[in-house]
Order: structure tokens, then sequence, then C-alpha cells
């Protein structure tokens, strides 16, 4: 439900612009969105033996029916796999994801809540809802579910690759299993790269949506204090600008879309939400 924050602030006796504290994801949020994601790569993982069952390329021609047949049944085998993470998704992922998703947002929701009450000096918690975010977390869903899918259609294709050349260039099982499994490692890092990028994300995009909410205007700029930070990033720290349009309120800087705090991949920076008091009494 909508509602002016910076009236409720003056209602409260405050007489100075108000920076709130920020939100900032836990690594356990992001470690917990990690391990739903594992199936997608620890199913390959699990079934190497499954998949190299019929592979010795080392006593096939190198093109006759009986290479023909033994090259269908490792793609069978894979096609297999991938049709049971399929069947993953749908019935353990997708839960799960629903289930991390509503715990977030009520551990956005009361970290705003802290928030305003540490800043402000009013108690919100009560007449906060998941409701002005529900577009917000249907989209965050719908991305992770595709982003879920496509760590394990990456790691399915590179396999069938890998298997495939392996027949070319007679590479030996042995070999051939420790590229595969290679290949579920990358996965897996993708996993938790991926896992913390969007739980930071999530949260990026709570933020603005609050903020909205509670009929603010305006947020400053807090760099994420990344080492290798972007440099344009580390520039607009402290900076004020407009919620809706990301235009720097003095006249500056102009942020293209996409590029707002914890937009652009694995971005940390934050929007921390500012309330103008000064102007509007002098």
């Amino acid at each position: 439900m909508p509602y002016s924050l910076p009236t409720l602030a003056r209602r409260a006796g405050k007489r100075r612009n108000i920076t709130l504290r920020p939100i900032i994801p836990t690594q356990a949020q992001a470690t917990d969105l990690a391990n739903i994601y594992a199936p997608a790569w620890r199913i390959w993982a699990d079934s190497v033996d499954r998949i190299l069952a019929g592979y010795d390329p080392q006593t096939l021609p190198t093109a006759d029916a009986l290479t023909i047949d033994t090259a269908d049944h490792v793609q069978t085998a894979i096609n297999g796999v991938a049709n049971e993470f399929l069947i993953i998704l749908t019935a353990r992922i997708t839960p799960a994801l629903q289930r991390w998703l509503i715990s977030a947002e009520r551990v956005h929701r009361s970290k705003w809540s802290a928030a305003i009450r540490a800043g402000v000096g009013v108690d919100l918690e009560m007449m906060l809802s998941a409701q002005p975010v529900e577009e917000t977390l249907s989209a965050w869903m719908a991305r992770n579910t595709a982003l879920v899918k496509n760590i394990s259609d990456q790691a399915q294709s590179r396999i069938s690759d890998a298997v495939f050349r392996g027949y070319q260039q007679r590479t030996p099982v042995r070999e051939m299993a420790k590229e595969i499994s290679g290949y579920t490692g990358m996965g897996r890092d993708r996993a938790l790269r991926v896992a913390s990028d969007q739980s930071s994300k999530l949260s990026s995009a709570l933020d603005k949506e609050r903020q909205a909410e509670a009929g603010l205007s305006e947020y400053k700029y807090r760099h994420g204090g990344k080492l290798h930070a972007r440099p344009w990033h580390k520039k607009r720290d402290g900076h004020i600008f407009t919620l809706r349009t990301d235009k720097e309120v003095d006249g500056g800087e102009q942020i293209e879309p996409g590029d707002g705090p914890g937009e652009p991949p694995f971005c940390s920076c934050r929007r921390q939400a500012y309330i103008r008091l000064l102007d509007e009494i002098e």
C-alpha cells in the first residue's frame, strides 16, 4: 500500500534529510540459492559413467554402423539425463525457488522496516506486505527458472561436443571422463556465481520497489566496495539520483538503463533510501 515516508518523518519531528541504512543480501542467502541450483550440474556429474557406458573409440572403426550405433547409444544416454533434469526442475527446483523467494522477500521487508524504524522512528512492519512487489517477484522467478535450465543445457552441450569430439580424436575413456568432470565443475562454478548475482539483483529490485511505495523520489548511490569495481560506479558513490529516471539530481550523470545500482552482472552497489526534508521546510 503506498504511503509517504517524508510525511511520516516530519510527523515524527525529523528536520534534516535522512539516509536510511542499505539492505545488503547475505552470503547465506546466495549459498542457499546455489544449493537449489545444484541439481542442474550435479545430475551430469553423477551420470558420467552412464554416459560413457558404451564409449570405447579405440576399438571402433572411424565410420561404420557399429560406430554410429555406439554414438547413438551415448546420445540417448545424454538425452535421458536431460529429460530427467526437466522432471527435477518441475518437481524439486521450482518449488524450492518459490520457497527461497518468499523467504528472501520477507527478510528484505523486515530489514526495510527496521531501517525505517532506526532512521525515522516509526514502525511500519505490520503495514507492509508482499503484494506491492508481486510483479518483481514473478519476474525474478521466471528468470531464475530459465537460468537453472540454462546451466543444465550448457553442461549438456559441452558434454555432447566433448564425447563426439572424443570419437574423432580417439580419446581414451579415462581422459574423456576427466574432461566431462571438468565441464560439470564449470557448471558448479557458474551456479555459484549466478546465485550470488541473482540474490543481489533481487535485493536491488526490491529496494527500488519499496522506496517507490514509500513515496520517495530520490536515492543516494552507495558503491559496493568491490576491489575491482567499475570506475564509473565508484565515482557515483554518495551522489543523489532520482528514483524514477536514475538522473543525478544536481544535473550531472544520467545512468543508462541496466547500469543502475545492483543491475549489471555482479554489481554490489545499492540504492540507499533518501528522504529530503530540508528543502521542503525552507
